[in-house]
């Protein structure tokens, strides 16, 4: 008797054993495939400067809005007609000679309501083309996440010389690698043109076209000469803050990006400072030959989404001129008067 409850104490235990053991090798496994990558595929594209993925609840997007304030579509009025207080801004520095040309496009994101001035003059997108190479990747991504943590070699050989006048706060540096999402984060948030180039030089060819296509832009990548107009370019932003191409995280993660630009001397020193805005400025710089003298003549635009609390509005400006100075000025007043028209009638 003793015998066979001693043989049915040493099963008891030796199947408690095995439980334990099995439940530590399991715990085990998940531990490595964690580290290794294995069990986490939304995080291959992580990388220490360039979050990934919802940062708490979807902010830039129009979801976002709209599950703040659920009557907010319904109760929506459209904007009183101010298009004249700008064409009079713009008149008057046109005048004085501080610029001399000036195109805007304003679009409300809540009923769509928008008006131009000169919204279909042509000009060189220039740093803006970083926005649809963005959107390319992240297209991409949806179909293949791991192209996002695809490391990728500097050498310092692929950017060409560029003369530009704002310059960039951080740049990727030769002899270092990066991942392809800490290119794109670098690319929008510190306007770096190297990692531009890189990742240009990287995407399968046709990837970019297709986002031109699909968006219906007419506009050439390819040909460095190529010019865009205002109207155009709205469609990038607009595919975004609706989500209606790339999927929602992927819509709010571009936006994002572009919230958290490091130039401040445009459109965004024209808000209160609490007011988000995804935005991407551009410029270029060519050289005029005028009384036996260079003279540099400047283009600089800036695009983006700013988010008033009851109206996020879509607002672009093209400017022409020989003074940096006053052309990042006339972006800074425009987005003043427009900005307080809109919250002066929201």
């Amino acid at each position: 008797m003793t015998d066979h409850t001693g043989k049915k104490n040493m099963i008891a235990v030796s199947r408690s054993l095995l439980i334990t053991l099995l439940f530590g090798a399991l715990a085990l496994g998940i531990f490595i495939g964690a580290g290794m990558g294995i069990f986490t595929p939304l995080q291959a594209a992580k990388s220490e400067s360039a979050p990934v993925g919802r940062e708490g609840e979807f902010r830039f997007i129009r979801t976002s809005f709209e599950a703040k304030d659920p009557k907010r579509k319904a109760v929506s009025r459209e904007l009183k007609p101010f298009q004249y207080k700008v064409s009079g801004l713009i008149e008057s520095r046109l005048k004085t000679g501080e610029v001399s040309a000036v195109s805007i496009y304003f679009r409300d994101l809540n009923n769509g309501n928008w008006f131009g001035i000169g919204e279909h003059d042509k000009f060189s997108p220039k740093s803006l083309l970083k926005l649809p190479l963005m959107i390319a990747y992240f297209k991409w991504s949806e179909s293949a996440p791991l192209v996002l943590r695809k490391k990728i070699a500097y050498t310092g050989k692929e950017t060409p010389p560029e003369r530009t006048y704002v310059k960039p706060h951080q740049e990727i540096e030769p002899g270092k690698t990066y991942t392809v999402n800490d290119l794109i984060y670098r690319m929008i948030v510190h306007d770096d043109a190297a990692a531009y180039a890189l990742l240009y030089a990287n995407l399968p060819e046709g990837r970019l076209d297709r986002i031109f296509k699909d968006l219906y832009v007419e506009y050439d990548p390819h040909k460095t000469e190529d010019s865009l107009s205002l109207s155009a370019f709205a469609a990038f932003y607009r595919v975004l803050f609706n989500a209606s191409y790339l999927n929602e995280e992927m819509s709010e993660k571009a936006l994002r990006y572009l919230s958290k630009s490091t130039f401040r001397q445009g459109m965004a020193a024209g808000v209160p400072p609490n007011i988000d805005i995804a935005s991407k400025h551009g410029e270029r710089m060519t050289a005029a030959v005028g009384d036996s003298e260079e003279q540099l003549v400047y283009q600089f635009h800036e695009f983006g989404i700013i988010y008033h609390p009851n109206r996020p509005f879509l607002l672009g400006i093209m400017a022409r001129g020989d003074d940096v100075d006053q052309l990042e000025k006339i972006l800074r007043d425009i987005t003043r008067l427009v900005y307080e028209e809109v919250d002066l009638q929201s």
